[in-house]
């Protein structure tokens, strides 16, 4: 009866309770980047606005390792006004600790969250270190200790893939813009993918001539309403 008792009392591990919506952007054929050249932003500046308003509309935005690498992106509200000047949480996923100690991110003293294994090093008062683990792993972190609750996922790639082949989307944003890259990286990421993630199609719009298409989870409520500002309706179901 005693180790009962004591079992009772012992802390119970919090299992993430919040939405995560993914962000895309790929060329016409599906890349998400030209190693052709500098990496550089390539859909329209009515798509951009798009992307800084749900970042306003997010408690955080992750990326992973290499788009910290690639881009140096600082991922704060600056094209639209942020809710009371508050910005969202950047999160990294950086298991190896490969992210330039010089990044915007890490020096910024704009609050980040890394989640690296082993000895990060040292950094900004701002950047708070978590241990590396599985996806629902982290995401109950972010929300016991920093109070999220809606995630943005805006790059790369393979981090996208990965919240997807975990089942972990509720809402996702492909912005296809109409320019090929010369040395495509693909972005792997298709219709059947999505559906295979547990998404259905919700709708299409012409968002400054990007082609942008929302998938939904059932359930979860469409986000239009807080990307658009009187976007033209391609098609919508």
């Amino acid at each position: 009866m005693a180790i009962f008792a004591l079992l009772a009392w012992l802390p119970v591990a919090q299992a993430w309770s919040g939405h995560v919506t993914l962000k895309v952007a790929v060329d016409r054929f599906g890349a998400v980047d030209d190693l052709g050249g500098k990496s550089g932003r390539f859909t329209s500046p009515a798509s951009l606005d798009c992307v800084h308003r749900l970042r306003r509309g997010s408690d955080a935005v992750l990326v992973g390792v290499s788009t910290v690498a690639r881009d140096d992106p600082s991922l704060t509200v600056r094209r639209v006004d942020p809710v009371d000047g508050a910005q969202p949480l950047r999160v990294v996923l950086d298991p190896n600790g490969r992210a330039p100690r010089a990044a915007a991110l890490l020096t910024d003293g704009l609050p980040t969250a890394v989640f690296s294994r082993g000895d990060f090093g040292a950094v900004d008062p701002a950047v708070t270190l978590e241990p590396f683990g599985e996806l629902p792993t982290m995401l109950d972190a972010l929300e016991r200790d920093h109070g999220v609750a809606h995630l943005m996922v805006e790059g790369g790639p393979f981090t996208a893939r990965k919240f997807l082949a975990a089942g972990l989307v509720d809402r996702a944003v492909v912005v296809r813009a109409p320019v090929v890259f010369e040395r495509p990286v693909p972005s792997g990421i298709d219709a059947a993918l999505l559906r295979g993630a547990g998404l259905a199609f919700h709708s299409r719009r012409d968002v400054g001539g990007d082609d942008t298409h929302t998938w939904t989870r059932p359930g979860a409520a469409p986000i239009w309403a807080m990307l658009l500002d009187g976007a033209l309706v391609v098609d919508e179901t």
